[in-house]
């Protein structure tokens, strides 16, 4: 099997403390296997099969050293694929002409399928949990506004649901009031949970921290190596108080 590996990209991507610094060098590598290949060739690129990251062929998280194989036949490149998949699953070949098209995709989709189904029933068991859960509290306030209000015995029929669709609006009713009461209880935690990290950095901070820490927007993106390392080690201090402030 003729098979060549060359590098996806024309360089390395800019590091995190570039990227977080604002440095003016930071620049990202342009692709560049395309021009590698040479008529009736086929490339294959890996990347993961749920997120679209770049893998490598032994299933490797990679960044700026992704590869690409190169084979002179479509046959060699989807029994390579077939290979590197069936030996890591989470890795989706993509392969192509020597134009760039897109002529087919090689997944493992036995464990892949497997992985869906798990998922999928996840959500399923969510959605059930949700509207039983709704159900439930719409029959508790019904029973407690009966219980306080005493209505008559003809108000007292407009609860009870005698049919499929009546059924199916009580479901999608209590899924949704689940689900609404969830996010409501989601968005207070949250909330109180980032005012007491405020009250407690802010109560953490000296006069002169806040002034050296006033520092960091002026120093965001300055072309000086002192002042981008500046940057970073304030950064760096300032993150470790607001882990202070979130632990009390």
């Amino acid at each position: 099997m003729a098979m060549r590996e060359v590098r996806v990209y024309d360089g390395d991507f800019p590091t995190h403390e570039q990227i977080l610094s604002g440095d003016p060098g930071a620049v990202f590598p342009k692709e560049c296997w395309l021009k590698e290949m040479r008529p009736g060739e086929f490339a294959v690129l890996y990347k993961d099969f749920k997120t679209g990251i770049a893998r490598n062929p032994a299933g490797e998280y990679v960044q700026s050293s992704a590869i690409c194989r190169i084979f002179d036949s479509l046959e060699e490149a989807r029994e390579d694929s077939r290979k590197v998949t069936t030996d890591h699953w989470t890795v989706r070949c993509s392969i192509y002409d020597h134009d760039g098209s897109q002529v087919d995709a090689i997944s493992n989709n036995k464990k892949v399928g497997k992985f869906a189904a798990a998922t999928y029933a996840g959500i399923v068991l969510w959605i059930v949990v949700f509207t039983i859960a709704g159900m439930g509290l719409i029959w508790i306030v019904f029973k407690a506004s009966v219980f306080i209000l005493e209505p008559s015995t003809s108000a007292q029929k407009h609860f009870p649901v005698s049919n499929w669709l009546e059924w199916v609006g009580y479901a999608a009713s209590g899924f949704f009031l689940a689900l609404i009461a969830w996010l409501a209880r989601t968005g207070v935690t949250s909330h109180r949970r980032t005012s007491r990290m405020k009250r407690n950095l802010n109560s953490m901070l000296s006069p002169e921290d806040r002034r050296r820490f006033a520092e960091l927007n002026a120093l965001h993106g300055s072309e000086d190596p002192a002042e981008r390392e500046r940057f970073l080690k304030l950064s760096d201090e300032y993150r470790e108080k607001v882990r202070d402030a979130l632990k009390k």
